[in-house]
């Protein structure tokens, strides 16, 4: 089976890296997985490139094989992709390409409340419907805070969002965290508007617990942070 896809998230996971999109014929999701337990079915590094010898990234619209769909309890986005297919690039899309297929979502909550984290039981109470864990929004007001940790460079994303302010969710977005590489820590306003693809990772063992993401950040022309760009 073919479809095609705008990226919205390309980030790394486990040393290799989480895909996911929107399908630019009915505007669902799809998240992309491999059968590679191991690897927590992530994506390799070599499934990434394209048919005319580039790595997909954030944006690139791609026509991709998929063999089958893999639901799991708290993710109902997932479809395994037909490894070694190289995917086809059919070209780049923008913000407005984006909001023609799939609206930003008015839901009350970010994946159920204000928390950064969902505890894993609590799926258990949930109906295979209300089951999500793939949401593009836009924000009421977005701060970014950068900390470096244990020498690792750490992004935050400070959101408001339906009037209600959330504890901060990591940003795994790879191009925006290299854009916050050279600031030095502390609290920026994000002054570009844009849409953001937001995300439940797996259960972390030690706590039992799923943790929210902001995978992807789609901002108008160029993200400015903090009024250094």
């Amino acid at each position: 089976m073919t479809r095609e896809l705008i990226l919205l998230a390309v980030s790394r996971k486990y040393g290799k890296y989480c895909v996911a999109g929107i399908d630019t014929n009915s505007g669902g999701w799809l998240r992309l997985v491999t059968t590679d337990s191991d690897a927590h079915y992530a994506i390799d590094a070599k499934d990434l490139i394209m048919d005319n010898g580039e790595v997909a990234t954030k944006l690139d619209i791609v026509r991709i094989e998929i063999v089958d769909r893999a639901f799991s309890y708290f993710q109902s986005e997932n479809y395994v992709i037909r490894k070694h297919t190289p995917w086809q690039f059919k070209g780049k899309a923008n913000i407005a390409d984006v909001l023609k297929v799939h609206s930003p979502n008015r839901s009350e909550y970010i994946f159920y409340d204000t928390q950064r984290r969902i505890p894993k039981q609590f799926y258990s109470g949930l109906k295979f419907s209300e089951i999500a864990s793939l949401l593009l929004i836009s924000s009421d007001c977005a701060r970014v805070q950068v900390q470096d940790v244990n020498h690792k460079r750490r992004v935050c994303l400070h959101l408001r969002y339906q009037g209600r302010d959330y504890e901060p969710l990591p940003v795994t977005d790879l191009e925006f965290c290299a854009l916050c590489e050279k600031l030095e820590p502390g609290l920026y306003p994000m002054r570009k508007k844009g849409i953001m693809l937001c995300s439940v990772g797996e259960c972390y063992e030690k706590d039992q617990f799923h943790y929210k993401l902001v995978a992807g950040i789609m901002l108008e022309e160029h993200e400015q942070v903090g009024g250094t760009h």
